[in-house]
């Protein structure tokens, strides 16, 4: 199988450390406007081709993921079009899906095009934040067209299940609503927090000292590439909006109850939250309740959960929560470990990395 990768940033790089890793390809070929990193690529073997331009490097490809930003990812599949045959399919990882479709519908292609979002990241960018883990288990949605060839639609579902993520297929247009609700307009609301913060500071600064724990937490994702932010914002702005009316009727809720000291509309604010936010399916507590958390980097295989819990029960460390993150945008592996007190949690840290993990404290 031979795929290509257009853009080599953590995304596209960690496809193709995923795909090497894993061996789902006996041919990559790979083109990123830096020349620099597709030569790291190839020299790492993580690639078996640099291409230093979309051309018929990427002919006979069986699928290319397009990892660029939203607004150039047209142009690229036009290009792609004209090398590729029939049987290729053409993909993208960009998180809004509405004006990628719209443009490509204008476009007439040879070939399949299916739109994608890997629910993965991290705030960290480039090929040197790449890792192969970084899709396990995590949800990775597909929008395709409605007349969408479906052995193709499933050839690229096995694909994204082979690379470990989790293939979620729905319409362009919910898919867009969603993430303004989930993910787009949260990171509009930490952006607001820390820029408020800066302006109310004073000169000693002392907002800026003391802020921490729930507050870094809160406003983690605030540290996202700028140049990013601006190409989803402008992409998603309808439903962005839409989504910053319905928190502007939340905030002016609030302020009213507070403003009559309503202590049982106050109680029930905070309660209706908390309950939801319980729901979720990795059981954490609120982001402002202070946690002793750590990320694992693991490869989805049987019996790695047992594995970890075994050597931490083993040193005679308790768990208070344990397992996977779906949902992985901005977090840095597949598996959450909660535990009651900092002890636990540091020496947990120490155990795994001493035993070849990966481990990051959240």
């Amino acid at each position: 199988m031979k795929i290509g990768v257009v853009g080599l940033g953590i995304i596209g790089g960690s496809i193709v450390k995923a795909v090497n890793k894993k061996g789902l390809a006996e041919y990559v070929v790979a083109y990123d406007r830096n020349p620099e990193v597709t030569e790291k690529a190839l020299s790492e073997g993580t690639i078996q081709k640099a291409a230093y331009e979309i051309n018929d490097s990427f002919k006979d490809c069986e699928i290319i993921i397009i990892c660029v930003p939203v607004d150039i990812v047209p142009s690229c599949v036009e290009k792609l079009s004209g090398i590729v045959d029939n049987e290729c399919i053409l993909t993208d990882v960009g998180s809004t899906k509405m004006n990628v479709v719209n443009a490509i519908r204008a476009i007439p292609l040879s070939c399949t095009f299916i739109g994608g979002h890997p629910m993965a990241g991290s705030e960290s960018a480039g090929y040197n934040a790449a890792r192969h883990t970084l899709f396990e288990n995590a949800y990775y949605v597909l929008t395709p067209f409605n007349d969408t060839n479906i052995t193709h639609l499933n050839k690229l579902a096995d694909f994204i299940a082979a690379l470990g993520g989790l293939p979620v297929i729905m319409e362009p247009s919910v898919h867009d609503y969603v993430t303004a609700a989930i993910s787009h307009v949260p990171h509009v609301l930490a952006s607001v927090i820390v820029n408020m913060i800066e302006q109310l500071d004073d000169e000693d600064k002392l907002m800026h000292t003391l802020a921490a724990g729930g507050f870094k937490d809160l406003t983690r994702i605030a540290s996202s590439s700028p140049v990013i932010w601006e190409s989803i914002c402008l992409a998603n702005s309808e439903n962005i909006l839409k989504i910053l009316s319905k928190f502007e009727e939340g905030i002016g809720s609030f302020k009213e109850i507070l403003r009559k000291k309503d202590t049982e509309a106050i109680r029930d604010f905070f309660g209706s939250a908390k309950e939801y936010r319980d729901s979720f399916s990795e059981r954490k507590l609120g982001s402002l309740i202070k946690t002793y958390d750590i990320i694992v980097d693991v490869e989805d295989q049987p019996g790695v959960i047992a594995a970890i819990a075994g050597e931490l029960s083993g040193c005679g460390i308790n768990i208070k929560n344990i397992g996977i993150i779906n949902s992985r945008e901005l977090e840095g592996g597949a598996l959450e470990i909660c535990f009651y007190d900092r002890e636990s949690q540091q020496s947990s840290y120490r155990i795994l990395q001493s035993l070849g993990y990966t481990v990051s404290i959240k």
